[in-house]
């Protein structure tokens, strides 16, 4: 049942993955009750989540000083930051570990079909992610797509421990669909990564070197595959002019901004400016957002340094010090793809946003919550023993 519970609610709090759009607001109320039940509670990550709660309020706050929008504005359009809420409502529900990795399980499956179907149905609209146009180049993204990087390393490491197809199944369709999102630096990363989990379960021997030697030659057939080698030649087409070697690279444009013209003082700069507003609510700096947007000048180009611009330093710091917790967490080799998960998570945020996705900090409670619950279970035994 608790299983049932925990799907049904992760898709609720990612809106489908994108199919339904239930305010933000309201979603977050169901947890706020949670949140105050636990406050009292001894948990490994709660300071930290408390913290990044703490730097939202701080940008939501200077925001309104510095840039003169109301702060309840800035909370709605920054709402899908406090989804990280969620891991007290797990705390609460208090699945077992098993349960926890099925409906992780279940829900990657989920995203990844979700992900296919509309990219098979591209240009129509299913889910919200693939409204916009990226030219030539079908790029997709889904709300809460951090099921399929947490899938990929869950189907590996499961499989060096069991030996079961189900997993590698499991993660050849995750690898699919990370694949047709079109994000060098995550793709690059993945296949970094892999290496990285695969040494630290079964250390390097010569079936190692062989299965590796077996994959890279895979990859090599796989990649002269017609709709693969279309997919490839864009990404590395974009490479041509897209690189820090071109003054002209929006990536530089935006940084020379931010760094230099974006903030009234080095406090806005601190605490950040501010989520802007969107859609019907209109303000004077969410019309100035739009319209650098508008000139290809965004705030998360640069991942966790770019949002750290809108949200806050403290914030961001907060963020990658439970990332590097939960790698730092010793628990079995069953499940250190969870920490590899979170490393993975930060280091693919330097260019892109996906540590700060909608829907994936949803992703990074269960995460949180799967790995305290291990920790906490590892270390009992230990004592019985």
């Amino acid at each position: 049942m608790k299983i049932i519970i925990i799907i049904f609610l992760s898709l609720l709090f990612v809106n489908f993955f994108g199919a339904t759009a239930i305010n933000n607001t309201i979603l977050l109320g169901l947890i706020l009750p949670f949140v105050v039940f636990s406050l009292s509670k001894r948990t490994l990550f709660k300071n930290h989540i408390l913290f990044v709660i703490g730097g939202l309020i701080c940008s939501i706050i200077s925001c309104y000083f510095f840039r003169d929008q109301p702060m309840l504005i800035t909370f709605k359009n920054s709402a899908s930051y406090f989804y990280i809420l969620f891991y007290f409502m797990l705390r609460y529900i208090n699945p077992t570990i098993k349960q926890i990795e099925s409906a992780i399980f279940i829900l990657t499956v989920i995203l990844c079909s979700c992900y296919a179907i509309q990219y098979a149905v591209y240009p129509k609209v299913i889910f919200s992610g693939a409204e916009k146009d990226y030219g030539d180049d079908v790029r997709i993204r889904l709300v809460g797509q951090g099921f399929s990087s947490l899938g990929y390393f869950l189907g590996i490491n499961k499989y060096l421990r069991t030996k079961r197809l189900i997993y590698v199944a499991l993660s050849i369709f995750c690898f699919i669909i990370i694949f047709l999102m079109g994000f060098r630096t995550m793709l690059a990363l993945i296949l970094v990564f892999t290496v990285f989990l695969i040494v630290k379960v079964n250390g390097i021997n010569w079936k190692f070197l062989i299965y590796s030697l077996f994959g890279i030659l895979s990859l090599l057939v796989i990649l002269q595959v017609p709709i693969i080698a279309d997919k490839v030649d864009n990404m590395l087409g974009r490479q041509e002019t897209q690189n820090f070697g071109n003054q002209n690279y929006i990536r530089i444009i935006q940084f020379k901004y931010f760094t230099q013209n974006h903030f009234k003082n080095v406090i806005e700069f601190f605490f950040g400016s501010g989520y802007p507003s969107r859609g019907t609510e209109v303000t004077s700096y969410g019309v100035q957002m739009q319209r650098l947007l508008d000139m290809g000048i965004t705030w998360v180009d640069f991942g966790l340094i770019s949002i750290s611009w809108i949200i806050g330093i403290p914030t961001v710091i907060a963020m990658v010090a439970y990332a590097i917790k939960a790698y730092k967490i010793t628990v079995p080799t069953s499940y250190v793809y969870l920490g590899i998960w979170f490393i993975y998570l930060v280091s693919a945020s330097f260019t892109t946003a996906e540590f700060i996705r909608p829907g994936n900090f949803i992703v990074q409670s269960l995460a949180l919550f799967l790995i305290e619950k291990i920790s906490r279970t590892y270390k009992q035994k230990s004592i019985n023993s």
